[in-house]
């Protein structure tokens, strides 16, 4: 779920939550988003989404689909129902100790603050062009 940080509206959200083993990078986690997002604020705003356990994400874990507005949906449509895993064998991802860097990068049309610890978003909030 995503917040703004001044009033927003956000209609259409697409999850999309799974989980490969890719022949080359082992068992890899995947995380699509989508929505539509209209700036109701005076001036600039920012979307917010928690990505929990974002450990160790980089800007190299963000991947341009391009414009697709249909992709999402499309991944929906071509799942099979699969059984739900047995209670207690759920495998958590795990990370490293946490780090207290935000990095601050551009994907798409957005300036992305990628933080472990969302305390330190406000002081990088100066590496974002006021413009956005």
């Amino acid at each position: 779920m995503c917040v703004s940080m001044a009033p927003a509206r956000f209609s259409g959200t697409t999850l999309y939550i799974g989980r490969r083993d890719h022949p080359a990078h082992g068992l890899i986690h995947v995380l699509g988003y989508q929505n539509s997002a209209a700036n109701l604020a005076d001036g600039p705003n920012a979307m917010l989404l928690h990505l929990p356990s974002a450990r160790p994400m980089t800007p190299d874990n963000f991947i341009s689909v391009g414009r697709s507005e249909t992709i999402l949906s499309r991944m929906v449509d071509a799942l099979r129902p699969v059984a739900p895993a047995a209670p207690g064998s759920m495998d958590w991802m795990g990370g490293a100790p946490r780090g207290a860097a935000v990095r601050v990068f551009d994907h798409d049309v957005y300036t992305v603050l990628l933080a472990e610890d969302a305390t330190l978003i406000p002081a990088a909030l100066s590496r974002v062009p006021h413009r956005k």
